[in-house]
């Protein structure tokens, strides 16, 4: 049995990869649907609510100001359920009170929950949308980081996987992925570690991939060592396997021709690395939005 405190005032919920690992999407959605909740996900959490959810406060963690922004420090209570401590330091989120909920407990709080006032103000989304928008219908070469995560959410068939590198090709795949809305007990659509371990990326799309799923590892160029070996290992084996490398100064891949070359690529069955020129100096354009980036120790 869980105890679970009343909860009442401004609140807002920040929830980790702890609700997903727990199956407890549904009860997630509930406890905010109950309370009239917003609730913001760390990036081990993407999915559990579709992006236009009127309960979605965005994805959080990776940036300096992501939780200053959010309004946490105009909340009376910061409900914390199934954070991970490398995603979401205490001492980075706790800007107001925070009541710590196992997921297991999400069932037991929907009658806990008395929300008086209006929302805390959440400046993050339309930072980021100003963004994300413009660069998801960019058409220059090098290709606006937003615009290849664009491309690659639309290549990726039904049942895909997409594991994105810690690092600069990690940050865009969980700021601008397009997520919709995980299915309780459905396998996640896109992971991005939250560590720092050289190859883990295309470890688990090899995993992935190996179950059938047609996968995507987004990391950058030059590969590292890990990564380069896994590559060589998988290089004769029947997958539906892609690896996308960011390079500034790669291949002149237009926006339009990306898509279908990875559908090419994944249908061939054959492990495969399309290497992609990224404008990596629009990175810029988050910093200026949401402050240094935090997440793995930074870029």
């Amino acid at each position: 049995m869980h105890a679970v405190p009343d909860l009442s005032g401004r609140i807002v919920v920040l929830v980790g990869p702890g609700v997903v690992e727990a199956g407890a999407i549904a009860e997630l959605r509930a406890f905010a649907a109950a309370g009239d909740l917003g609730v913001a996900n760390t990036w081990g959490a993407k999915g559990v609510f579709a992006w236009d959810s009127p309960h979605h406060l965005g994805t959080c963690g990776l940036q300096a100001r992501d939780f200053e922004l959010l309004g946490f420090g105009e909340a009376d209570t910061i409900v914390a359920v199934g954070l991970d401590e490398d995603e979401s330091p205490r001492a980075r989120i706790a800007l107001a009170p925070v009541v710590d909920l196992e997921p297991a407990a999400l069932g037991s709080a929907l009658g806990r929950v008395v929300r008086t006032g209006t929302r805390v103000p959440n400046q993050l989304y339309a930072r980021l949308a100003a963004v994300a928008q413009p660069g998801y219908v960019d058409d220059k070469v090098p290709l606006h980081p937003a615009r290849v995560v664009a491309e690659l959410g639309a290549a990726l068939p039904s049942g895909g996987f997409l594991a994105a590198e810690p690092g600069l090709a990690g940050l865009w795949v969980a700021r601008t992925f397009p997520t919709p809305a995980l299915e309780p007990g459905a396998p996640r659509r896109v992971v991005i570690p939250a560590r720092r371990e050289p190859g883990q990326a295309l470890r688990r799309a090899v995993a992935a991939a190996r179950r059938g799923r047609p996968s995507l590892a987004v990391t950058t160029i030059p590969l590292d060592g890990a990564t380069a070996d896994q590559v060589a290992a998988v290089a004769g084996d029947d997958l539906p396997l892609v690896v996308i490398g960011w390079s500034e100064d790669g291949p002149s891949v237009r926006a339009s021709e990306l898509g279908p070359a990875v559908e090419a690529a994944l249908g061939a069955r054959r492990p495969a690395v399309l290497e992609v020129a990224v404008c990596a100096t629009d990175t810029r354009l988050l910093v200026e939005a949401a402050g240094e980036v935090v997440a793995w120790g930074g870029l």
